[in-house]
């Protein structure tokens, strides 16, 4: 299995530390307002990675933490007048939703950043006392970039080059302007903690760091986030932590691509920032992981009408075929003979598992694996309606097969609409026998009557030559 390491900037095959076992920190979201769809990009790419890693047998310990205090809460609490702890309460509750509907398993552990002050505080001082880190006259604690030579190696940025992008380069607080903030002190109309240097509060930077080491240990396997936080946060994450431990902290580092609106670049001055809530009002939640996955995590995506309606389309067309599949599942030929073309189809089944195992392996590219999905599910719809006899073997072969692509992307997760489905088969199937014999007595009036009714319930009903298949209409 081979990852693409921002590190190195090369695709890696993939040894964890522990074999069988993964350690894996995710960057999760500041909990001042709802989730975007830049969010469900972020939150369904390494979802997948991490159903695929599971589903290869590793035992995944997923940590995604909560940013609860930064300059953003701050405001945005100010702004609502309340705390920064009922802000994040309210919008933890509300991510949670988003996540359940977008069918993202929830990660092992979730710790928040206030919880958390007086290790990053110890931490500090660890580097203080290293002498990488140095204590203001105003109370501030700042990074001392120039300490490690390697600081950049994330970004592959030089110094010089690091100061262009460098906010509050004016700061006389700091002895070089590219220095970061550990420690914050205490200003007014902002919470605070105690601390040897006085109160204030934690840099955004070190809560990541000290979260992280807290619980996967001080170097762990995977860290992941939005290419936006290569620089600075997970550049100055790493700089924190190895000079803290003196190891490295992280040996596969995974970004996700931008996402863009209508080709624009999402942001809140164009104002063209969508809300994951906003946008499943519109699309199922199956057809927006669908369009995600469609385009490989590391490339920029850009969020369309057309594109989301068409996605709309391929999902529920997907959906069908396993609802059909389901629907034969207890109605396959139990014979041991098994035709050329069964043994074709069972082929084309093994072959489809091949090729969407060998997709994830590269990188995990989700583009590729779904090729292989939309190409067997064409085979088994062609072979379910050409087919003479329907052999249970095949039946059995591509459900399982199905289960597998479902559990691994994340999609199709409502068994509970499969389970309608086989409540109501048996009477579908009735109605679709009485309207056989209507139409053999060339009885059209009720036949069709049989088949519009049916339409209005959701179902739909496919005339084939060698039988009648139905379909659920899910939107």
């Amino acid at each position: 299995m081979k990852v693409y390491n921002t590190l190195t900037r090369k695709l890696e095959e993939f040894k964890p530390i522990n074999e069988g076992k993964i350690h894996w920190y995710h960057c999760g979201v500041t909990v001042y307002s709802r989730s975007h769809l830049g969010h469900a990009r972020n939150l369904i790419a390494f979802d997948t990675i991490r159903r695929y890693l599971e589903y290869r047998g590793y035992e995944v310990r997923y940590v995604q933490n909560f940013t609860d205090v930064d300059d953003k809460m701050i405001a945005r609490a100010n702004e609502e007048g309340v705390s920064i702890i009922e802000l994040a309460e309210r919008n933890i509750y509300d991510y949670y939703e988003d996540l359940d509907k977008l069918n993202v398993k929830r990660p092992t552990l979730a710790p928040r950043a206030l919880l958390h002050i007086n290790h990053m505080i110890k931490d500090i001082q660890v580097l203080i006392e290293k002498g990488f880190a140095y204590v203001a006259d105003n109370g501030d604690v700042y990074f001392d970039v120039r300490k490690w030579k390697e600081y950049g190696k994330l970004s592959k940025q030089k110094l010089e080059n690091i100061l262009e992008h460098t906010e509050d380069t004016e700061n006389p607080n700091k002895r070089f302007p590219a220095d970061f903030a550990l420690w914050k002190a205490k200003k007014e109309g902002e919470p605070s903690w105690p601390s040897p240097w006085g109160e204030g509060r934690p840099g955004w930077h070190i809560e990541c760091s000290t979260m992280s080491m807290t619980y996967l240990g001080e170097t762990f396997d995977i860290h992941s986030g939005g290419q936006d936080l290569i620089f600075p946060h997970h550049e100055n994450e790493i700089a924190q932590s190895e000079c803290l431990t003196g190891k490295p902290f992280a040996n596969y580092w995974l970004h996700n691509g931008f996402v863009k609106i209508d080709a624009e670049k999402m942001s809140k001055s164009i104002g063209n920032i969508i809300n994951i809530n906003t946008i499943l009002k519109k699309y199922s939640p199956d057809s927006v992981r669908l369009y995600i996955l469609l385009t490989h995590y590391r490339q920029p995506i850009d969020f369309t009408e057309d594109g989301l309606e068409q996605a709309e389309i391929t999902a529920e067309r997907l959906f069908n075929t396993i609802v059909l599949l389901k629907s034969f599942a207890e109605d396959g030929e139990e014979t041991n003979a098994v035709t050329e073309e069964d043994k074709t189809m069972i082929q084309k089944i093994e072959n489809a598992r091949t090729k969407f195992i060998e997709a994830m392996n590269e990188d995990f590219n989700t583009s590729n694996a779904l090729a292989a999905v939309f190409d067997i599910s064409k085979d088994i719809n062609d072979y379910l309606r050409k087919t003479d006899e329907i052999n249970s073997i095949v039946i059995r072969k591509a459900n399982e097969l199905f289960d597998e692509f479902r559990l691994v992307l994340g999609l199709f997760s409502d068994i509970d609409r499969y389970i309608t489905m086989d409540k109501v088969k048996n009477l579908v199937n009735l109605l679709i026998d009485l309207r056989q014999e209507f139409r053999k007595n060339k009885n059209w009036e009720k036949s069709d009557k049989i088949r519009d009714t049916l339409k209005d319930s959701g179902i739909i009903l496919e005339d084939n030559p060698k039988r009648v298949l139905w379909k659920l209409v899910t939107k």
